[in-house]
């Protein structure tokens, strides 16, 4: 989660004790927990699926159109952006940050006053409880995450794109060939250097190429890694370079995060003593706790405290953030993605990349050795906010709440479309499928299983496609000009990449992260352009 800004982490702040003291509240007698992690309410709601970004990978429903692959086309290439897994916090404030400082604050308290016990009822477990969470390392629920997702893929896609046989349970060397049969180079794949994004790499890479025997897999694939610091080009994570424009989300967060905490503000300060002062901040890092207690040890005693409504009302938090810091609402949302999108662009045209207007650092992009051309897959492990700005940057209005943003003077969390536990749970990751189809393919039959991938590459007659797929499920082109009149998300391929220019020029990449401008609201379409 991104951080909140000062003015805002204050305003949380400040939204404790006194400030909570003449809303209701329910007496320690009539407190009921909402139940513990799963799906135990009454409802059958799952917590876990209201977590945002923290959230365990699930495959999402759907996005708008229909499941399923064209049996008759050729699957030829596959473009692959992905997220890390399961990871201690970050040092955001509203993040781990918040959740250091809410631990220092109970054993302080405990500190100064060794006779007290800190809670009571639902949170008696705070007498004896301590903080157990580092900073950042990717943990091994996201190491499995991973490895799972590169053996997933294998088995969806690589056996399709390599032409594995009857009894070729893995990917060999031998299957690396171009369609003449003659050998194509060692695949090489992408990562940044940040630790829990490369070894996301490496876990997914050896699910992918099945680490026989759990010996390394290394010898099987050449990894780029391209360093991620400030002022460092880089696609895979632009807020690097571009930072301007992106804060709203956090300004959003500030307005709606007092409102939809203040009851569960006022029910669990009863069970703790009168001058703790709970706050609006320490709610949040509550909540924080239970998806990060429960990735690093399995479940967390926070989970129960709060019930069905405060989870929608949290994930509503984290989309807020998302959407006006790196999506639609971000004013430098479309720039922040541009950059991987002219990358996917020059793979599908094979050439080489020797300027930039935008993150791509070109010093990676001009060589084959860094950037290959021709391959059937191509993997690039990246962040979370990556994933947001690149839907931003395609222009996928599917994603778009509308002029104004999304909405933060409201009550309670409001359907949208723009759900990050849809959209980038731990383990996220953003498909561009390359199809190859007849001339006269009928794109609105598909089938739910490809046993065979034909090869059509002798065929001239035929209309390669190009098709978004986000956590297994294909993506809306709705708003995608090059993609007017799409079948089921498949986009003609040349109209999609005679259209990157423009989406190009829409990023307003120099003014939106550079500009000298002052946006601190959301804006409708991922410009610095106020509404």
């Amino acid at each position: 989660m991104a951080a909140l800004p000062s003015i805002a982490l204050a305003l949380l702040a400040l939204a404790g004790g006194n400030a909570a003291m003449a809303l209701s509240s329910a007496s320690p007698s009539s407190f009921m927990p909402a139940g513990p992690t799963g799906t135990s309410y009454p409802s059958g709601f799952d917590m876990k699926k209201s977590w945002g970004n923290l959230s365990p990978y699930d495959d999402a429903d759907h996005f708008g159109v229909d499941k399923g692959f064209p049996t008759e086309c050729e699957l030829s290439q596959v473009h692959v952006l992905h997220r890390h897994a399961q990871r201690y916090p970050t040092t955001w404030e509203t993040d781990g940050g918040g959740m250091e400082a809410f631990a220092y604050k109970v054993g302080n308290y405990s500190k100064k006053n060794p006779d007290k016990k800190i809670g009571s009822g639902p949170l008696t477990f705070l007498n004896g409880w301590e903080y157990m969470l580092g900073e950042q390392t990717l943990l091994p629920t996201g190491a499995a995450t991973e490895a799972t997702s590169g053996a997933l893929f294998w088995s969806e896609y690589g056996r399709l794109l390599y032409r594995a046989g009857k009894g070729e349970a893995i990917y060999d060397p031998s299957m690396n060939t171009f369609p003449n049969g003659t050998s194509r180079p060692k695949p090489s794949f992408r990562t940044t250097s940040y630790p829990r994004i490369l070894e996301s790499a490496r876990w997914w890479l050896s699910g992918f190429f099945g680490n026989v025997g759990a010996n390394s897999s290394y010898s099987s694939y050449d990894l780029v890694i391209i360093p991620e610091e400030d002022n460092f080009n880089n696609t895979l994570s632009s807020t690097s370079t571009c930072t301007n424009g992106s804060l709203a989300g956090d300004v959003s967060v500030e307005k709606f995060a007092p409102i939809v905490t203040k009851n569960a503000l006022n029910r669990l300060k009863e069970f703790l003593p009168s001058d703790f002062n709970l706050t609006t901040l320490d709610i949040v890092s509550m909540m924080n706790m239970c998806p990060y207690e429960y990735a690093t040890l399995g479940r967390s005693s926070f989970c129960a405290l709060f019930t069905e409504q405060e989870w929608k009302d949290f994930e509503y938090i984290t989309d807020l953030t998302f959407y006006g810091n790196n999506g639609f609402g971000a004013a430098s949302g479309r720039a922040q993605g541009i950059g991987y999108v002219q990358e996917l662009a020059a793979r599908l045209q094979s050439r080489l990349i020797n300027s930039s207007d935008s993150s791509i650092n070109y010093t990676y992009d001009d060589n084959t050795k860094d950037f290959p051309l021709h391959q059937p897959m191509y993997m690039d492990m990246s962040h979370d906010d990556i994933i947001v700005s690149v839907l931003t940057a395609l222009g996928m209005q599917y994603f778009n709440y509308g002029p104004h943003g999304l909405p933060d003077s409201v009550p309670h969390a409001i359907p949208h479309n723009f759900d990050l536990k849809k959209i980038t749970p731990f383990g996220a990751r953003l498909f561009s499928e390359i199809w190859t189809c007849p001339k006269d393919a009928k794109l609105d039959n598909l089938q739910e299983m490809m046993y065979k991938n034909p090869d059509l590459s002798s065929d001239s007659n035929t209309t390669d496609y190009i098709r978004f797929v986000l956590n297994n499920a294909p993506v809306s082109t709705m708003g995608m000009e090059a993609c007017t009149g799409a079948v089921n998300g498949f986009c003609p391929l040349k109209d999609f990449v005679k259209s990157v220019p423009k989406l190009s020029e829409e990023a307003m990449y120099q003014e939106a992260c550079f500009g000298d401008y002052n946006i601190t609201t959301q804006v409708g379409n991922g410009q610095p352009i106020q509404s």
